[in-house]
């Protein structure tokens, strides 16, 4: 089926769309390369059995391999942004399936492989890169293998266990239905116009002057939690229950256990990380009080933690929102804002606007040899400036990479990814506050608090549920809807302490919110990612010699190096309390500005 021709009225509507027609000019094409992808999975056993008879044969596998997971990648990373476009387009959900078993397929075809590789031993592997240099590139990736060997299967054990991986897919897959598809918050009176309340609109009324338009809306989304409580919490059970099947297969000891094995960092970086969140509590209890002031209020609701500190802040159309991006970004060089410049101004990178049906959450996404694409639900504010900076934080990191390392390397662990990210916003708070007016200062701190409450404040209390929850399942227990709220209300009341008042039914929800509890101990890696962000980027601002240049080779290195290596290039140390400790000085920072403006 060919995309339909764009009429010229249509023109200025679709650069703010991606180019989806940069991977697959339709979807015929989507299906041809499918298609193709299938039966050159089906033809990979020819390696079967065959790996040791020399270094060229193990380079032509490995190579081949690649080739292949490139491939099925771009046909995966299509049918993903046709889906995100909108969730309730079942055509589009029928090719993101499709992909899913696909990827499934070849997860399978290629299964033997790793077993294989170890099979050979770590002595004989070295031989063979001897006796063929290209095999050199692969050296870490071996090294990988040789680590992870006890949780390597027989070849039969891995067969079985790619077959079974579109499990793991499966309660993720349901509740992104259910929830970006199937819940409906109705409309919220905004003077004398209803507009409607969608997942993509939602930040904009909690962000409204109008406190009671800012409670109508909370009070219709929790809501709507509340009536799904069963449903997401049924999903997201399961959801814990395979990563435990899968877990104790791989004979890991936890699902935590795993997840800090998979990115190669140590027990230490989660404590540092988590322990001094929680110690720095009280920043985000002054902030709160603070902010409670400036609104005029006694006492701050949950409907207000997002309410704009200035009522006079001027909105920021997109276009504006770009350019001041882009000028902030100059410390990175000039080389790095043309790459960015001509990604949302000319290659279509980003899906700008928000529109019913539309996946909620904002992401970077892409292929080896595709652009990077970003997905925003923009509205005219400074918050959402933040998530643009943030999101193409992401696609330049991943474009870096791409264009550095070949397709074994070509990704990078949750532990590195939200550093890129986040350092865009450090230069773009910095880059707005220089000529900064009272009512702009209060917009970029309203998007600075948004950042910092989000990664070291909401992000690290969540981590606390679900630490407890996985721990709960590895004891043999479950939890209901009724455990899940429980456990959310109690980690929020003692964040919150006296600062802040909710209503324990819809504070208890919150947890439905958040897709990240289906990456298990995605959270904690927010304040890994924003703490290093806050290091780099003063130091960079404060001019450190040579530091913009290690940066960039940050940026580049992808999956070649384990992330605590990757992270002293740029002189981080993330298991250190230190690290996140001079995060909180810059929050502090921030704080006193707003405690100043304040008065």
């Amino acid at each position: 089926m060919m995309r339909p021709e764009v009429s010229p009225e249509k023109h200025d509507q679709l650069r703010y769309t991606w180019a989806v027609e940069s991977i697959f000019p339709d979807r015929a094409a989507w299906k041809a390369e499918a298609d193709a992808v299938s039966v050159e999975a089906g033809r990979y056993d020819v390696f079967k059995g065959a790996l040791g008879r020399s270094g060229q044969q193990l380079y032509k596998a490995l190579t081949t391999s690649d080739a292949l997971e490139e491939r099925m990648s771009r046909v995966q990373v299509y049918a993903a942004l046709l889906y995100a476009e909108d969730t309730r387009n079942n055509e589009a959900e029928a090719l993101r399936q499709h992909s899913f078993a696909l990827a499934s397929k070849v997860e399978h075809s290629t299964s033997f492989l790793e077993p294989e590789i170890l099979a050979l031993g770590w002595s004989r592997l070295e031989e063979m890169v001897k006796e063929y240099p290209p095999l050199e590139t692969f050296r870490f990736y071996l090294s990988e293998l040789e680590r992870g060997r006890k949780h390597i299967l027989s070849p039969e054990q891995e067969s079985l266990l790619t077959q079974l991986s579109q499990l793991q897919r499966i309660p993720e897959t349901i509740r992104d239905a259910a929830h970006d598809g199937d819940m409906h918050f109705g409309t919220v009176g905004v003077g004398r116009e209803a507009k409607e309340l969608t997942h993509g609109t939602m930040d904009e009324f909690l962000a409204h002057p109008d406190r009671g338009v800012r409670e109508a809306a909370y009070v219709a989304y929790a809501d709507g939690y509340v009536k799904n409580a069963r449903t997401l919490a049924a999903t997201l059970s399961a959801q814990v229950t395979t990563s435990l099947l899968f877990t104790r297969a791989r004979n890991h000891a936890s699902t935590f256990a795993e997840a800090l094995f998979d990115d190669a960092v140590s027990r230490d970086v989660y404590s540092a990380a988590m322990n001094t969140c929680y110690e720095h509590q009280h920043l985000f209890q002054r902030y709160f009080k603070a902010k409670a002031k400036i609104l005029g209020i006694d006492k701050l609701a949950e409907h207000d933690i997002f309410a704009k500190l200035s009522r006079l802040a001027p909105e920021i159309p997109y276009e504006q929102g770009v350019s001041t991006v882009l000028d902030s970004l100059a410390p990175l060089g000039a080389d790095y804002v043309q790459i960015a410049r001509r990604g949302l101004t000319e290659e279509r990178w980003a899906h700008v606007f928000p529109s019913p049906g539309k996946y909620s959450n904002a992401f970077s996404t892409g292929a080896f040899g595709t652009r990077p694409f970003l997905l925003l639900n923009y509205a005219p504010t400074m918050p959402e400036v933040g998530t643009l900076a943030h999101e193409l934080g992401h696609s330049m990191h991943s474009y870096f990479t791409n264009r550095t390392q070949p397709m074994c390397y070509s990704s990078y662990s949750m532990t590195v990814a939200e550093t890129a990210s986040n350092l865009n916003q450090v230069l773009l708070r910095a880059h707005v506050l220089k000529t900064a007016d009272r009512e702009m200062s209060l917009a970029v701190l309203d998007e600075a608090f948004y950042y910092a409450h989000r990664y070291l404040f909401m992000m690290p209390v969540l981590s606390r549920v679900e630490h407890v929850m996985h721990s709960t399942y590895a004891r043999g227990g479950a939890w209901a809807a009724s455990d899940i709220c429980k456990a959310t209300v109690t980690a929020f009341s003692a964040a919150y302490g006296d600062s802040v008042s909710f209503d324990p039914e819809r504070l208890g929800v919150k947890w439905g919110q958040f897709c990240h509890f289906y990456e298990p101990y995605y959270f904690f890696q927010y304040a890994v990612g924003i703490s290093a962000a806050m290091s780099i980027g003063e130091r960079i601002l404060a001019g450190e010699p040579g530091l913009t240049e290690r940066y960039r080779q940050f940026l580049s290195v992808g999956a070649s190096m384990h992330p605590q290596d990757i992270f002293k290039i740029v002189g981080v140390d993330i298991a250190s309390k230190d690290t996140y400790r001079a995060a909180f000085k810059v929050v502090d920072g921030y704080l006193q500005k707003l405690e100043e403006l304040s008065l």
